[in-house]
């Protein structure tokens, strides 16, 4: 029988996303958006992020993190500004309401990091994390080259 990947890695993710979802709801929040905290809270002071980087951190859509960050945007968790540059654009930073969480969110997150981590041996996190990043490229890759396609059918 052949290995089917595709069906493995939703496992794990549906797994990990489970696990997200029950921490973040103590506070009321989603995995997605305890990772966006964490994320806007481990950047360095002077560096703006935009809905964009949010949407390439996270690999998600547009309509996905606008979504998202509307609604941490309702609970105070984050503002939005307008850029300087340009007056489209909005510059995302945590609010204090976020920056309390973080604590816990980095505790979390190492914790659950470490566990998944300790579950293989040193010789088989290699190896993972080495085709994890082989196989993330050749979709990116992929996905690349359908937009192209797509946006030439277009024209």
């Amino acid at each position: 029988m052949t290995e089917n990947i595709i069906h493995a890695i939703k496992i794990v993710s549906n797994q990990l996303s489970r696990k997200m979802n029950k921490f973040a709801k103590q506070f009321g929040l989603t995995g997605v958006q305890i990772q966006i905290i964490d994320y806007l809270n481990h950047l360095p002071q002077n560096q703006f992020v935009y809905q964009k980087d949010v949407e390439h951190e996270f690999n998600i859509r547009r309509s996905t993190a606008t979504s998202v960050l509307q609604k941490m945007e309702e609970n105070q968790l984050i503002m939005r500004n307008v850029s300087p540059s340009d007056s489209r654009i909005k510059i995302i930073s945590a609010l204090p309401k976020a920056e309390e969480l973080q604590p816990q969110i980095s505790q979390f997150l190492a914790e659950t990091n470490t566990d998944l981590l300790n579950s293989i041996s040193t010789f088989q996190r290699r190896g993972f994390l080495k085709a994890l990043n082989k196989i993330s490229n050749e979709l990116t890759t992929e996905e690349k080259k359908e937009h192209k396609n797509e946006t030439e059918h277009h024209l």
